[in-house]
């Protein structure tokens, strides 16, 4: 069975680590990713030697035996040296404080949150390596207005998924989506973003955007203040 793990690498259930569930499992290192690179990279964890081959071939073109000799269809899907090489220092820090910090800061959020907004659930046994830390408002237009305010107090909140999977253009000639279909994906679609979250964010950063979002619900909103006590 293959397992997803491109935004959880890092997360655990009961000990057990994210990337060690499946027959196979994939996780990325993108720049937004808990671990990431400064490009694109990603990687495949499996214990089954049999399909590790087949992996490894597919990667590089299809090869066998021989790189020159090519015997499946494959594609180019190499990690590059320089990526690997930035990959290997940042997952020293991964490991030793910043899943820690950032799991840290996330609590932050939700403490300082609370009362205001819906704030992101972990459930018992789980650990979350918190690739986004996403929020969810009353509607679209309370979304819209905190957004505003937001931009223009420079703080880069996203909204990362606009779109549910039915509603991609991919999917318009063979999936007829009616008004009430997916109605719990699409609602949370226009009511979610994701705020600033990283292992180097301070306190005072944080308390800055939780003003921001406080006053926007409120319609007053004052982008010099920014409570520094911890």
């Amino acid at each position: 069975m293959p397992e997803a793990g491109a935004q959880g690498f890092g997360g655990a259930l009961s000990g057990r680590r994210v990337c060690s569930f499946g027959t196979a499992a994939t996780t990325s290192f993108f720049p937004a990713k808990p671990l990431a690179c400064y490009g694109d990279g990603g990687a495949i964890f499996t214990n089954d030697d049999e399909l590790d081959v087949r992996l490894r071939s597919l990667a590089v073109h299809g090869k066998g035996t021989d790189k020159y000799d090519n015997v499946r269809v494959g594609v180019n899907s190499r990690l590059d040296t320089l990526q690997a090489a930035i990959l290997l220092v940042k997952f020293q820090a991964f490991v030793e404080h910043e899943l820690t910090d950032t799991g840290n800061a996330a609590a932050n959020y939700t403490r300082m949150l609370a009362g205001l907004v819906k704030t992101p659930v972990v459930p018992e046994g789980y650990t979350s390596s918190w690739a986004q830390y996403t929020i969810q408002l009353k509607d679209e237009r309370q979304r819209n207005s905190m957004l505003t305010a937001m931009k223009e107090a420079d703080i880069p909140a996203m909204v990362y998924y606009p779109k549910t999977m039915s509603e991609q253009s991919a999917f318009s000639d063979i999936l007829e989506i009616q008004p009430g279909d997916c109605s719990v994906a699409r609602g949370l679609c226009r009511r979610v973003v994701s705020l600033p979250l990283h292992p180097y964010m301070t306190v005072a950063e944080q308390e800055l955007v939780v003003n921001v979002i406080e006053k926007s619900l409120t319609g007053h909103i004052d982008f010099g203040y920014a409570n520094t006590s911890s």
